[in-house]
Protein backbone atom coordinates (compact mmCIF):
# COMPACT_ATOMS: atom_id res chain seq x y z
CA UNK A 1 0.00 0.00 0.00
CA UNK A 2 2.99 2.86 0.87
CA UNK A 3 4.58 1.51 -2.26
CA UNK A 4 1.29 2.40 -4.35
CA UNK A 5 1.42 6.00 -2.82
CA UNK A 6 4.83 6.56 -3.15
CA UNK A 7 3.91 6.03 -7.05
CA UNK A 8 1.23 8.34 -6.88
CA UNK A 9 3.51 10.75 -4.75
CA UNK A 10 5.99 10.96 -7.35
CA UNK A 11 3.17 10.92 -10.75
CA UNK A 12 2.03 13.75 -9.07
CA UNK A 13 4.88 15.61 -8.29
CA UNK A 14 6.01 15.02 -11.89
CA UNK A 15 2.71 16.08 -13.16
CA UNK A 16 3.42 19.51 -11.00
CA UNK A 17 6.76 20.27 -12.73
CA UNK A 18 5.38 19.28 -16.67
CA UNK A 19 2.53 22.23 -15.63
CA UNK A 20 5.24 24.57 -14.27
CA UNK A 21 7.18 23.81 -17.21
CA UNK A 22 4.46 24.62 -20.10
CA UNK A 23 3.60 28.31 -18.20
CA UNK A 24 7.90 28.80 -18.58
CA UNK A 25 7.46 28.11 -22.34
CA UNK A 26 9.32 24.45 -21.82
CA UNK A 27 7.19 22.30 -23.74
CA UNK A 28 9.60 20.17 -25.15
CA UNK A 29 10.80 18.99 -21.53
CA UNK A 30 7.13 19.29 -20.50
CA UNK A 31 6.24 16.47 -23.48
CA UNK A 32 9.11 13.95 -22.45
CA UNK A 33 7.67 13.97 -18.33
CA UNK A 34 4.16 13.57 -19.73
CA UNK A 35 4.54 10.98 -22.73
CA UNK A 36 6.75 8.71 -20.01
CA UNK A 37 3.61 9.23 -17.47
CA UNK A 38 1.29 8.43 -20.14
CA UNK A 39 3.07 5.27 -21.74
CA UNK A 40 3.53 4.05 -18.26
CA UNK A 41 -0.44 4.53 -16.94
CA UNK A 42 -2.75 5.38 -19.90
CA UNK A 43 -5.29 6.12 -17.91
CA UNK A 44 -4.05 9.20 -16.06
CA UNK A 45 -6.59 11.97 -16.65
CA UNK A 46 -4.41 14.75 -15.54
CA UNK A 47 -1.51 13.82 -17.53
CA UNK A 48 -3.81 13.69 -20.89
CA UNK A 49 -5.42 16.66 -20.31
CA UNK A 50 -2.24 18.42 -19.69
CA UNK A 51 -0.82 17.08 -22.66
CA UNK A 52 -3.77 19.23 -24.48
CA UNK A 53 -2.76 22.08 -23.01
CA UNK A 54 0.74 21.46 -23.72
CA UNK A 55 -0.62 21.51 -27.50
CA UNK A 56 -2.44 24.30 -26.97
CA UNK A 57 1.10 26.21 -26.09
CA UNK A 58 2.95 25.03 -29.17
CA UNK A 59 -0.20 26.44 -31.02
CA UNK A 60 -1.03 22.55 -32.42
CA UNK A 61 -5.09 23.48 -31.66
CA UNK A 62 -6.77 20.59 -33.33
CA UNK A 63 -4.50 18.18 -31.64
CA UNK A 64 -4.88 19.69 -28.46
CA UNK A 65 -8.71 18.96 -29.20
CA UNK A 66 -7.89 15.41 -29.15
CA UNK A 67 -6.57 14.97 -25.88
CA UNK A 68 -8.59 17.57 -24.18
CA UNK A 69 -11.75 15.80 -24.88
CA UNK A 70 -10.11 12.26 -24.05
CA UNK A 71 -9.35 14.06 -20.56
CA UNK A 72 -13.17 14.40 -20.21
CA UNK A 73 -14.04 11.16 -21.41
CA UNK A 74 -11.78 9.66 -18.63
CA UNK A 75 -12.90 11.67 -16.36
CA UNK A 76 -15.61 10.95 -13.74
CA UNK A 77 -16.52 14.55 -12.65
CA UNK A 78 -15.14 16.40 -15.16
CA UNK A 79 -14.36 20.40 -14.27
CA UNK A 80 -15.13 23.67 -15.27
CA UNK A 81 -11.32 24.19 -16.30
CA UNK A 82 -11.44 20.90 -18.71
CA UNK A 83 -14.40 22.48 -20.20
CA UNK A 84 -12.92 25.59 -20.81
CA UNK A 85 -9.35 24.80 -22.25
CA UNK A 86 -11.73 22.84 -24.55
CA UNK A 87 -13.79 25.29 -25.44
CA UNK A 88 -10.90 27.71 -25.94
CA UNK A 89 -8.97 25.10 -28.07
CA UNK A 90 -11.84 24.47 -30.23
CA UNK A 91 -12.24 28.24 -30.54
CA UNK A 92 -8.61 28.55 -32.05
CA UNK A 93 -8.73 25.48 -34.14
CA UNK A 94 -11.87 27.61 -35.62
CA UNK A 95 -14.67 24.95 -34.32
CA UNK A 96 -16.66 27.41 -33.35
CA UNK A 97 -20.01 25.92 -33.19
CA UNK A 98 -18.03 23.00 -30.82
CA UNK A 99 -16.67 25.84 -28.89
CA UNK A 100 -19.95 27.67 -28.11
CA UNK A 101 -21.74 24.01 -27.09
CA UNK A 102 -18.58 23.55 -24.78
CA UNK A 103 -18.19 26.98 -23.23
CA UNK A 104 -22.08 26.62 -22.37
CA UNK A 105 -21.13 23.60 -20.08
CA UNK A 106 -19.23 25.59 -17.94
CA UNK A 107 -21.34 26.84 -14.78
CA UNK A 108 -23.33 30.19 -15.71
CA UNK A 109 -21.67 32.01 -12.38
CA UNK A 110 -18.89 29.75 -11.96
CA UNK A 111 -15.38 30.60 -12.22
CA UNK A 112 -14.99 31.99 -15.82
CA UNK A 113 -18.19 34.09 -15.29
CA UNK A 114 -15.98 37.01 -16.17
CA UNK A 115 -14.37 35.68 -19.51
CA UNK A 116 -17.43 33.65 -20.96
CA UNK A 117 -19.65 36.21 -22.07
CA UNK A 118 -16.53 37.52 -24.21
CA UNK A 119 -15.52 33.97 -25.37
CA UNK A 120 -18.95 33.22 -26.73
CA UNK A 121 -19.28 36.64 -28.23
CA UNK A 122 -16.05 36.00 -29.97
CA UNK A 123 -17.04 32.57 -31.36
CA UNK A 124 -19.84 34.22 -32.83
CA UNK A 125 -17.69 36.63 -34.01
CA UNK A 126 -15.72 33.91 -35.52
CA UNK A 127 -18.77 32.23 -37.47
CA UNK A 128 -19.61 35.49 -39.16
CA UNK A 129 -16.70 35.97 -40.58
CA UNK A 130 -15.59 32.33 -41.58
CA UNK A 131 -18.90 32.32 -43.70
CA UNK A 132 -17.55 35.13 -45.93
CA UNK A 133 -13.99 34.40 -46.52
CA UNK A 134 -12.02 36.78 -48.06
CA UNK A 135 -9.69 35.53 -51.55
CA UNK A 136 -6.30 35.68 -50.44
CA UNK A 137 -3.28 33.02 -50.51
CA UNK A 138 -1.51 32.72 -46.81
CA UNK A 139 1.98 31.56 -47.36
CA UNK A 140 4.15 30.45 -44.06
CA UNK A 141 7.81 31.37 -45.59
CA UNK A 142 9.33 28.14 -43.95
CA UNK A 143 12.40 27.04 -41.85
CA UNK A 144 14.60 29.66 -43.11
CA UNK A 145 12.70 32.09 -41.62
CA UNK A 146 10.29 30.48 -39.16
CA UNK A 147 11.43 27.87 -36.17
CA UNK A 148 10.11 26.49 -32.78
CA UNK A 149 10.90 29.69 -31.20
CA UNK A 150 8.43 32.89 -31.81
CA UNK A 151 8.63 34.63 -34.62
CA UNK A 152 7.26 38.15 -34.78
CA UNK A 153 7.15 41.85 -36.20
CA UNK A 154 8.34 41.66 -39.69
CA UNK A 155 9.59 44.40 -40.81
CA UNK A 156 10.03 44.32 -44.78
CA UNK A 157 11.89 47.47 -46.79
CA UNK A 158 9.87 48.82 -49.76
CA UNK A 159 11.62 47.22 -52.39
CA UNK A 160 10.88 43.65 -50.90
CA UNK A 161 14.89 43.13 -50.57
CA UNK A 162 14.95 43.09 -46.69
CA UNK A 163 13.45 41.45 -44.08
CA UNK A 164 13.77 42.01 -39.99
CA UNK A 165 12.06 40.49 -37.19
CA UNK A 166 12.05 39.37 -33.67
CA UNK A 167 12.68 35.70 -32.81
CA UNK A 168 12.44 34.84 -29.50
CA UNK A 169 14.78 32.76 -27.82
CA UNK A 170 13.89 28.86 -27.74
CA UNK A 171 16.64 28.11 -25.18
CA UNK A 172 15.67 27.17 -22.00
CA UNK A 173 18.49 28.96 -19.86
CA UNK A 174 16.82 32.04 -20.68
CA UNK A 175 13.44 31.81 -22.23
CA UNK A 176 12.09 35.24 -22.14
CA UNK A 177 15.49 37.06 -24.14
CA UNK A 178 14.52 38.28 -27.76
CA UNK A 179 16.51 38.73 -30.78
CA UNK A 180 16.34 40.94 -33.78
CA UNK A 181 17.11 38.60 -37.37
CA UNK A 182 17.79 39.81 -40.41
CA UNK A 183 17.03 38.14 -44.16
CA UNK A 184 17.78 38.94 -47.83
CA UNK A 185 15.68 38.54 -50.66
CA UNK A 186 17.97 37.02 -53.49
CA UNK A 187 15.95 34.26 -55.20
CA UNK A 188 13.71 33.99 -52.18
CA UNK A 189 14.48 34.82 -48.62
CA UNK A 190 18.41 33.69 -47.24
CA UNK A 191 18.42 31.96 -43.89
CA UNK A 192 17.73 34.49 -41.86
CA UNK A 193 20.63 35.41 -39.14
CA UNK A 194 20.90 37.37 -35.80
CA UNK A 195 21.50 41.38 -36.66
CA UNK A 196 25.09 42.39 -36.35
CA UNK A 197 25.92 44.99 -34.29
CA UNK A 198 25.25 47.35 -31.13
CA UNK A 199 21.27 46.99 -32.14
CA UNK A 200 21.26 42.80 -30.09
CA UNK A 201 22.08 43.07 -26.66
CA UNK A 202 22.52 40.55 -24.03
CA UNK A 203 19.31 41.84 -21.82
CA UNK A 204 17.23 41.06 -25.57
CA UNK A 205 16.10 43.37 -28.54
CA UNK A 206 12.43 43.38 -30.20
CA UNK A 207 11.66 45.04 -33.51
CA UNK A 208 9.74 48.24 -33.82
CA UNK A 209 9.87 49.60 -37.02
CA UNK A 210 11.98 50.64 -40.19
CA UNK A 211 12.15 53.45 -42.26
CA UNK A 212 11.29 52.39 -45.85
CA UNK A 213 14.92 51.76 -47.16
CA UNK A 214 15.95 49.90 -44.62
CA UNK A 215 18.49 52.32 -43.33
CA UNK A 216 17.30 53.27 -40.16
CA UNK A 217 15.55 50.39 -37.60
CA UNK A 218 13.72 51.19 -34.40
CA UNK A 219 13.46 48.67 -31.60
CA UNK A 220 12.62 48.05 -28.27
CA UNK A 221 14.96 47.54 -24.76
CA UNK A 222 12.59 45.30 -22.75
CA UNK A 223 14.90 45.40 -19.48
CA UNK A 224 15.01 49.39 -20.48
CA UNK A 225 11.26 50.58 -19.01
CA UNK A 226 10.73 49.22 -22.48
CA UNK A 227 11.95 52.40 -24.51
CA UNK A 228 12.36 52.74 -28.05
CA UNK A 229 16.16 53.05 -29.78
CA UNK A 230 16.83 53.99 -32.94
CA UNK A 231 19.98 53.19 -35.01
CA UNK A 232 21.21 54.19 -38.50
CA UNK A 233 23.12 51.94 -40.78
CA UNK A 234 26.07 53.99 -41.71
CA UNK A 235 29.71 53.25 -43.85
CA UNK A 236 29.01 49.42 -43.48
CA UNK A 237 27.46 49.43 -40.03
CA UNK A 238 24.60 50.12 -37.42
CA UNK A 239 25.34 53.08 -35.25
CA UNK A 240 25.13 53.39 -32.04
CA UNK A 241 21.35 53.34 -30.55
CA UNK A 242 19.88 56.76 -29.89
CA UNK A 243 16.82 56.78 -27.63
CA UNK A 244 13.08 57.90 -29.20
CA UNK A 245 12.78 61.56 -28.07
CA UNK A 246 9.08 60.66 -26.73
CA UNK A 247 9.79 57.59 -24.49
CA UNK A 248 7.78 57.24 -20.96
CA UNK A 249 8.17 55.80 -17.59
CA UNK A 250 5.98 53.05 -18.73
CA UNK A 251 6.49 50.93 -21.75
CA UNK A 252 6.17 51.87 -25.62
CA UNK A 253 6.03 48.93 -28.26
CA UNK A 254 5.59 49.17 -32.21
CA UNK A 255 6.55 51.87 -34.80
CA UNK A 256 5.98 52.65 -38.06
CA UNK A 257 6.48 55.20 -40.84
CA UNK A 258 4.63 56.31 -42.99
CA UNK A 259 5.50 56.18 -46.99
CA UNK A 260 5.92 60.30 -47.24
CA UNK A 261 7.63 59.85 -44.09
CA UNK A 262 5.67 62.74 -42.70
CA UNK A 263 3.81 60.66 -39.84
CA UNK A 264 4.78 58.39 -37.22
CA UNK A 265 2.46 55.75 -35.12
CA UNK A 266 3.89 54.33 -31.91
CA UNK A 267 1.67 52.20 -29.13
CA UNK A 268 2.80 52.89 -25.19
CA UNK A 269 0.48 52.10 -22.70
CA UNK A 270 1.07 55.32 -20.77
CA UNK A 271 -2.17 55.74 -20.17
CA UNK A 272 -3.00 52.46 -18.66
CA UNK A 273 -3.84 50.31 -21.77
CA UNK A 274 -1.94 49.86 -25.15
CA UNK A 275 -3.00 52.92 -27.12
CA UNK A 276 -1.47 54.14 -30.50
CA UNK A 277 -0.27 57.53 -30.32
CA UNK A 278 1.17 59.78 -33.69
CA UNK A 279 3.78 62.56 -34.31
CA UNK A 280 3.71 64.25 -36.92
CA UNK A 281 6.72 65.45 -39.13
CA UNK A 282 8.13 69.52 -39.04
CA UNK A 283 11.04 71.37 -39.83
CA UNK A 284 12.48 71.01 -36.33
CA UNK A 285 11.51 67.22 -36.18
CA UNK A 286 8.85 65.13 -34.63
CA UNK A 287 6.10 66.64 -32.90
CA UNK A 288 4.55 65.49 -29.67
CA UNK A 289 2.61 62.74 -29.65
CA UNK A 290 -1.26 62.88 -29.51
CA UNK A 291 -3.48 60.17 -29.33
CA UNK A 292 -6.44 59.51 -32.18
CA UNK A 293 -10.13 59.36 -30.52
CA UNK A 294 -12.36 56.12 -29.91
CA UNK A 295 -12.91 55.32 -33.45
CA UNK A 296 -8.85 53.84 -33.44
CA UNK A 297 -8.21 53.71 -29.54
CA UNK A 298 -10.78 51.52 -27.49
CA UNK A 299 -11.13 50.36 -24.09
CA UNK A 300 -9.00 47.48 -24.93
CA UNK A 301 -5.24 47.19 -26.29
CA UNK A 302 -4.00 47.97 -29.49
CA UNK A 303 -1.06 47.41 -31.13
CA UNK A 304 1.11 47.20 -34.81
CA UNK A 305 -0.48 50.69 -36.51
CA UNK A 306 0.39 50.56 -40.27
CA UNK A 307 -1.00 53.50 -42.45
CA UNK A 308 -1.00 52.09 -46.01
CA UNK A 309 1.35 53.52 -48.98
CA UNK A 310 -1.30 56.60 -50.01
CA UNK A 311 -2.26 57.33 -46.02
CA UNK A 312 -5.48 56.62 -46.83
CA UNK A 313 -6.29 53.33 -44.27
CA UNK A 314 -4.88 53.08 -40.94
CA UNK A 315 -4.45 49.20 -39.86
CA UNK A 316 -3.91 48.30 -36.65
CA UNK A 317 -4.45 45.23 -34.15
CA UNK A 318 -6.97 45.19 -31.20
CA UNK A 319 -8.63 43.19 -28.34
CA UNK A 320 -11.20 45.38 -28.86
CA UNK A 321 -13.78 46.65 -31.81
CA UNK A 322 -15.05 42.60 -32.08
CA UNK A 323 -12.23 40.11 -33.09
CA UNK A 324 -13.14 36.17 -32.93
CA UNK A 325 -10.29 35.75 -30.21
CA UNK A 326 -6.92 37.28 -29.03
CA UNK A 327 -5.54 40.47 -31.27
CA UNK A 328 -7.66 40.90 -34.81
CA UNK A 329 -5.93 43.15 -37.32
CA UNK A 330 -8.99 46.38 -38.40
CA UNK A 331 -8.41 48.92 -40.78
CA UNK A 332 -9.83 52.43 -40.75
CA UNK A 333 -10.11 55.26 -42.81
CA UNK A 334 -7.26 57.51 -41.27
CA UNK A 335 -8.81 60.66 -40.31
CA UNK A 336 -12.15 59.81 -40.35
CA UNK A 337 -13.22 60.40 -36.24
CA UNK A 338 -16.50 58.95 -37.20
CA UNK A 339 -15.60 55.63 -38.90
CA UNK A 340 -15.90 52.27 -37.04
CA UNK A 341 -12.80 49.96 -37.61
CA UNK A 342 -13.54 47.71 -39.95
CA UNK A 343 -12.15 43.57 -39.22
CA UNK A 344 -10.42 43.04 -42.10
CA UNK A 345 -11.42 39.33 -42.12
CA UNK A 346 -10.96 35.66 -42.20
CA UNK A 347 -8.65 33.78 -42.57
CA UNK A 348 -6.34 36.30 -41.83
CA UNK A 349 -7.63 37.45 -39.08
CA UNK A 350 -7.51 34.12 -36.50
CA UNK A 351 -9.08 33.22 -33.13
CA UNK A 352 -5.33 33.53 -32.43
CA UNK A 353 -3.50 36.67 -31.60
CA UNK A 354 -2.51 38.45 -35.06
CA UNK A 355 -0.45 41.18 -35.34
CA UNK A 356 2.46 43.38 -36.91
CA UNK A 357 0.14 43.65 -40.11
CA UNK A 358 2.09 45.80 -42.83
CA UNK A 359 0.84 46.03 -45.87
CA UNK A 360 3.47 46.66 -48.99
CA UNK A 361 3.13 49.13 -51.42
CA UNK A 362 1.70 47.70 -54.15
CA UNK A 363 -1.64 46.67 -51.67
CA UNK A 364 -1.65 43.16 -52.70
CA UNK A 365 1.23 41.89 -50.88
CA UNK A 366 1.59 41.98 -46.80
CA UNK A 367 3.30 40.64 -44.10
CA UNK A 368 2.37 40.15 -40.39
CA UNK A 369 2.63 37.60 -37.27
CA UNK A 370 -0.02 35.14 -36.12
CA UNK A 371 -0.33 32.18 -33.70
CA UNK A 372 -2.35 30.03 -35.81
CA UNK A 373 -2.23 26.17 -36.46
CA UNK A 374 -0.49 24.45 -38.41
CA UNK A 375 3.02 26.82 -38.19
CA UNK A 376 6.40 25.72 -36.46
CA UNK A 377 5.57 26.66 -33.11
CA UNK A 378 4.17 29.71 -31.07
CA UNK A 379 4.24 32.75 -33.70
CA UNK A 380 5.11 32.10 -36.97
CA UNK A 381 5.92 35.08 -39.80
CA UNK A 382 3.27 34.72 -42.93
CA UNK A 383 3.10 36.19 -46.27
CA UNK A 384 -0.50 37.30 -47.83
CA UNK A 385 -1.24 37.65 -51.25
CA UNK A 386 -4.80 39.31 -51.72
CA UNK A 387 -6.30 38.52 -55.14
CA UNK A 388 -8.11 42.05 -54.99
CA UNK A 389 -6.86 45.03 -53.52
CA UNK A 390 -7.58 48.57 -54.14
CA UNK A 391 -5.20 50.69 -56.79
CA UNK A 392 -2.54 52.93 -54.81
CA UNK A 393 -2.10 56.06 -57.28
CA UNK A 394 1.74 55.91 -55.93
CA UNK A 395 4.56 54.80 -57.47
CA UNK A 396 8.29 52.69 -56.11
CA UNK A 397 10.93 54.34 -56.94
CA UNK A 398 14.12 52.34 -56.41
CA UNK A 399 17.66 52.85 -57.62
CA UNK A 400 21.36 51.63 -57.98
CA UNK A 401 23.95 54.16 -57.21
CA UNK A 402 27.58 52.78 -58.70
CA UNK A 403 30.66 54.19 -60.89
CA UNK A 404 31.16 53.35 -64.28
CA UNK A 405 33.13 50.18 -63.17
CA UNK A 406 30.06 49.42 -60.91
CA UNK A 407 31.30 49.23 -57.19
CA UNK A 408 28.05 50.99 -55.04
CA UNK A 409 28.37 54.67 -54.17
CA UNK A 410 26.55 55.72 -50.90
CA UNK A 411 25.34 58.85 -52.89
CA UNK A 412 23.00 61.39 -51.26
CA UNK A 413 19.81 61.90 -53.53
CA UNK A 414 17.54 64.18 -53.78
CA UNK A 415 14.09 64.22 -55.20
CA UNK A 416 11.72 67.60 -55.86
CA UNK A 417 8.56 68.15 -57.18
CA UNK A 418 9.08 69.84 -60.60
CA UNK A 419 6.53 72.01 -60.79
CA UNK A 420 6.72 73.44 -56.86
CA UNK A 421 10.23 73.09 -56.35
CA UNK A 422 9.11 71.20 -52.87
CA UNK A 423 11.23 68.85 -51.65
CA UNK A 424 9.64 65.54 -51.43
CA UNK A 425 12.19 63.07 -50.32
CA UNK A 426 16.20 63.07 -49.10
CA UNK A 427 17.90 60.04 -49.48
CA UNK A 428 21.44 58.64 -48.99
CA UNK A 429 21.93 55.49 -50.98
CA UNK A 430 23.21 52.17 -48.90
CA UNK A 431 26.73 52.09 -48.48
CA UNK A 432 27.03 48.39 -49.76
CA UNK A 433 24.78 48.22 -52.39
CA UNK A 434 24.26 51.59 -53.58
CA UNK A 435 20.47 51.22 -53.58
CA UNK A 436 17.92 53.72 -52.55
CA UNK A 437 13.95 53.33 -52.52
CA UNK A 438 11.23 55.89 -51.74
CA UNK A 439 7.08 56.76 -52.90
CA UNK A 440 5.83 58.88 -55.20
CA UNK A 441 2.47 60.33 -55.83
CA UNK A 442 0.97 59.81 -59.22
CA UNK A 443 -0.16 63.10 -61.08
CA UNK A 444 2.79 65.32 -60.85
CA UNK A 445 6.74 64.79 -62.39
CA UNK A 446 9.76 65.13 -60.17
CA UNK A 447 13.24 65.99 -60.76
CA UNK A 448 15.76 63.62 -59.24
CA UNK A 449 19.61 64.73 -58.49
CA UNK A 450 22.55 62.17 -57.18
CA UNK A 451 25.53 64.06 -56.38
CA UNK A 452 29.07 62.74 -54.74
CA UNK A 453 32.10 64.63 -53.99
CA UNK A 454 34.27 64.03 -56.36
CA UNK A 455 32.22 63.49 -59.40
CA UNK A 456 29.84 64.55 -61.83
CA UNK A 457 26.43 64.79 -60.41
CA UNK A 458 23.66 63.06 -62.06
CA UNK A 459 19.77 64.09 -62.74
CA UNK A 460 16.76 62.72 -64.32
CA UNK A 461 13.16 63.18 -64.55
CA UNK A 462 10.40 61.21 -63.50
CA UNK A 463 7.12 61.74 -64.78
CA UNK A 464 4.10 60.27 -63.66
CA UNK A 465 1.50 62.61 -64.74
CA UNK A 466 -0.16 60.39 -66.78
CA UNK A 467 -0.40 57.27 -64.17
CA UNK A 468 -3.67 55.78 -63.19
CA UNK A 469 -2.35 52.46 -61.45
CA UNK A 470 0.01 51.26 -58.94
CA UNK A 471 4.16 51.44 -60.89
CA UNK A 472 7.68 50.43 -59.74
CA UNK A 473 10.08 52.01 -61.72
CA UNK A 474 13.92 52.01 -61.33
CA UNK A 475 17.60 53.46 -62.54
CA UNK A 476 20.61 52.05 -62.72
CA UNK A 477 22.58 55.17 -62.09
CA UNK A 478 26.19 54.97 -63.20
CA UNK A 479 28.35 58.34 -61.70
CA UNK A 480 31.17 59.62 -62.90
CA UNK A 481 34.53 61.02 -61.98
CA UNK A 482 35.78 64.67 -62.67
CA UNK A 483 37.73 63.02 -65.84
CA UNK A 484 38.64 64.82 -69.55
CA UNK A 485 35.79 62.82 -71.77
CA UNK A 486 32.96 62.65 -69.80
CA UNK A 487 29.81 62.88 -70.29
CA UNK A 488 26.90 64.05 -68.41
CA UNK A 489 23.32 63.94 -69.41
CA UNK A 490 21.11 67.10 -68.33
CA UNK A 491 17.92 65.50 -67.95
CA UNK A 492 16.61 68.78 -65.83
CA UNK A 493 16.97 71.37 -68.92
CA UNK A 494 13.59 72.14 -70.47
CA UNK A 495 12.16 73.63 -73.13
CA UNK A 496 8.94 74.88 -74.84
CA UNK A 497 8.66 72.60 -78.37
CA UNK A 498 10.43 73.57 -81.17
CA UNK A 499 12.02 76.83 -78.82
CA UNK A 500 15.11 76.92 -76.93
CA UNK A 501 14.08 79.58 -74.62
CA UNK A 502 14.82 77.99 -71.18
CA UNK A 503 12.04 77.60 -68.75
CA UNK A 504 12.02 78.33 -65.36
CA UNK A 505 11.88 74.80 -64.34
CA UNK A 506 15.45 74.94 -65.90
CA UNK A 507 16.82 76.84 -62.92
CA UNK A 508 17.88 74.38 -60.24
CA UNK A 509 19.94 72.75 -62.98
CA UNK A 510 21.62 75.26 -64.29
CA UNK A 511 22.44 75.92 -60.73
CA UNK A 512 24.49 72.50 -60.51
CA UNK A 513 25.83 72.91 -63.58
CA UNK A 514 27.60 76.34 -62.22
CA UNK A 515 28.49 75.05 -59.07
CA UNK A 516 30.59 72.65 -61.18
CA UNK A 517 32.12 74.88 -63.15
CA UNK A 518 32.86 77.57 -60.19
CA UNK A 519 34.17 74.76 -57.59
CA UNK A 520 36.58 73.34 -60.53
CA UNK A 521 38.34 76.31 -62.28
CA UNK A 522 40.39 74.28 -64.36
CA UNK A 523 37.41 72.70 -66.57
CA UNK A 524 36.80 73.22 -70.15
CA UNK A 525 33.85 72.19 -71.19
CA UNK A 526 31.12 71.59 -74.23
CA UNK A 527 27.62 72.25 -73.86
CA UNK A 528 25.80 70.19 -76.68
CA UNK A 529 22.10 70.12 -77.74
CA UNK A 530 20.95 66.69 -79.03
CA UNK A 531 17.26 66.17 -80.61
CA UNK A 532 15.23 62.89 -82.05
CA UNK A 533 14.60 62.78 -85.31
CA UNK A 534 11.32 63.83 -87.23
CA UNK A 535 11.87 67.01 -89.19
CA UNK A 536 14.25 68.75 -91.74
CA UNK A 537 17.59 68.18 -90.35
CA UNK A 538 18.95 71.97 -91.16
CA UNK A 539 15.87 72.95 -88.68
CA UNK A 540 16.74 70.15 -85.71
CA UNK A 541 20.42 71.01 -86.46
CA UNK A 542 20.06 75.17 -85.60
CA UNK A 543 17.35 74.27 -82.92
CA UNK A 544 19.53 72.41 -80.91
CA UNK A 545 22.61 74.85 -81.36
CA UNK A 546 20.04 77.75 -79.62
CA UNK A 547 19.78 75.79 -77.11
CA UNK A 548 23.23 74.67 -76.25
CA UNK A 549 23.83 78.71 -76.73
CA UNK A 550 21.06 79.38 -74.26
CA UNK A 551 22.91 77.09 -71.62
CA UNK A 552 25.93 78.58 -71.86
CA UNK A 553 24.55 82.78 -72.39
CA UNK A 554 23.56 81.90 -69.11
CA UNK A 555 26.67 80.35 -67.51
CA UNK A 556 28.97 83.52 -69.26
CA UNK A 557 25.99 86.05 -67.81
CA UNK A 558 26.81 84.13 -63.80
CA UNK A 559 30.53 85.03 -64.16
CA UNK A 560 31.89 81.79 -66.06
CA UNK A 561 34.73 83.05 -68.84
CA UNK A 562 33.41 82.09 -72.55
CA UNK A 563 36.49 80.04 -72.91
CA UNK A 564 35.48 77.22 -71.15
CA UNK A 565 32.22 77.02 -72.17
CA UNK A 566 31.83 75.87 -75.86
CA UNK A 567 28.28 75.47 -77.44
CA UNK A 568 27.22 72.72 -79.96
CA UNK A 569 24.09 71.62 -81.92
CA UNK A 570 23.99 68.04 -83.00
CA UNK A 571 20.38 68.07 -84.45
CA UNK A 572 19.11 64.52 -84.70
CA UNK A 573 22.80 62.95 -85.42
CA UNK A 574 23.61 61.38 -82.63
CA UNK A 575 20.55 59.31 -81.36
CA UNK A 576 21.32 56.76 -78.02
CA UNK A 577 18.20 54.74 -78.77
CA UNK A 578 15.67 53.95 -81.45
CA UNK A 579 13.48 56.77 -80.90
CA UNK A 580 10.59 53.87 -81.08
CA UNK A 581 8.83 55.07 -77.59
CA UNK A 582 8.42 58.22 -75.74
CA UNK A 583 10.81 57.17 -73.34
CA UNK A 584 13.43 56.83 -75.91
CA UNK A 585 12.63 59.94 -77.86
CA UNK A 586 13.10 62.01 -74.77
CA UNK A 587 16.23 60.47 -74.25
CA UNK A 588 17.57 61.54 -77.59
CA UNK A 589 15.71 64.96 -76.63
CA UNK A 590 18.58 65.86 -74.40
CA UNK A 591 21.42 68.08 -73.38
CA UNK A 592 24.91 66.89 -72.47
CA UNK A 593 27.41 68.10 -70.38
CA UNK A 594 31.05 66.63 -71.94
CA UNK A 595 34.13 67.59 -70.58
CA UNK A 596 36.72 68.69 -72.83
CA UNK A 597 40.09 69.25 -70.20
CA UNK A 598 40.63 69.60 -66.56
CA UNK A 599 43.58 71.13 -64.76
Amino acid sequence: MGSFYSVMAQEDARLEKAEKLIGLGKTQEAYRILNDLVKTNPGNQRAIFLTGKLFVAEHKFKLATLFLNQSIEKSENPTEDMYFALGDAYQKSHQFEDAIETFEKCKPGGKFKKVLPGKLLECRTGQELKSKPLEVKISNPGDKINSLAHESHPLVTADFMQLFFTRGDASEENPAKDEIYQSFNKTGWEKAIPLPGPVNSDEGSTCAGISPDGQTLYFIRPQQKGDIFYSEFKDGSWSKPKAFPYNSPKAESSLSLSADGKRLFFVSDRAGSKDIYVCNKTPKGWSKPIRPGAYINSAADEESPWLDADGKYLYFSSKGHGTMGGFDIFKVPYGETGADPENIGYPINSASDDLYFMLLPDEKTAFYSSGRDGGFGGQDLYSIRMSIGKTPQLALFKGTVSETSGLPIDASVLITETESGQTVAKLKAHPETGTFVTMLQSGKSYSVLVEKEGYLFYSDLVNLKDQETYNELSRDIRMQKLLPGVTLVLNNLFFDNGKSSLRKESSKELMRILSIMRQNPGLVVEIAGHLDPGGPEDILQKLSENRAHAVVDYLVTTGIKSTRVIAKGYGSTKPITDNKTERSRQQNRRMEFRILSFQ
